[in-house]
């Protein structure tokens, strides 16, 4: 009778590959970008500074840095009050304009949405 051997070694090798291939393809598809109607929060700072949507959009922002932030509205329209760490916040545009906001806790942080 023939005896059946495994080669644990080898298996574990191969799962190890594979494991590294699909972290590997799941890296390659997420973003440093943000997509069309978000704002990314990092760097102390938006990005992108303008933003520019139509009527009836939503836009999120996503806070990237380590420390709390806001997105405030500068005519007061919308504040997004504390938006920590890996947080997010959406404000929609219903009416065509250009929105000036910044961050309350450091006033150099300033961006606007155009709303056509």
């Amino acid at each position: 009778m023939k005896k059946v051997t495994i080669a644990y070694p080898k298996i574990a090798l191969l799962a190890f590959v594979l494991v590294s291939i699909l972290f590997f393809i799941s890296s390659c598809t997420s973003t440093n970008e943000p997509a069309a109607n978000e704002v990314f929060i990092q760097g102390m700072a938006f990005s992108p500074a303008t933003l520019t949507v139509t009527a009836g959009t939503t836009v999120k922002w996503t806070n990237k840095d380590g420390v709390a932030h806001t997105v405030t509205c500068d005519t007061g329209l919308f504040d997004s009050g504390n938006v920590g760490a890996n947080g997010t916040y959406s404000h929609a545009f219903t009416t065509a304009g250009t929105y000036n906001y910044h961050c309350t806790y450091h006033s150099s942080m300033t961006a606007k949405v155009v709303v056509n």
